[in-house]
């Protein structure tokens, strides 16, 4: 834990909490963003078949950079659930 991340795309971070296969939370932060973020990603599973992928983000500035983050996560959503098919 502790590691850092930097993307091309301007996404820059910290791994707070690693459980593979069950969670992740980090800081997550926009290169625009004055203050990093909160992200967390859990996978739900009660069969091997099955699993739900829960995205929650907290200590976004404002209603705006909420909407955003709520449709960039539904489309790595559904990038996943097309990949799957």
């Amino acid at each position: 834990m502790g590691e850092t991340f930097q993307s091309t795309e301007g996404i820059s971070g910290q791994f707070r909490v690693v459980k593979p296969y069950q969670q992740l939370r980090l800081r997550w932060e926009k290169r625009e963003w004055g203050e990093p973020s909160t992200l967390q990603i859990r996978l739900l599973s009660n069969h091997p078949d099955k699993t739900t992928i829960s995205f929650h983000q907290k200590r976004l500035d404002n209603p705006l950079a909420r909407e955003q983050m709520k449709l960039h996560w539904e489309g790595v959503l559904a990038a996943i659930r097309d990949a799957s098919t």
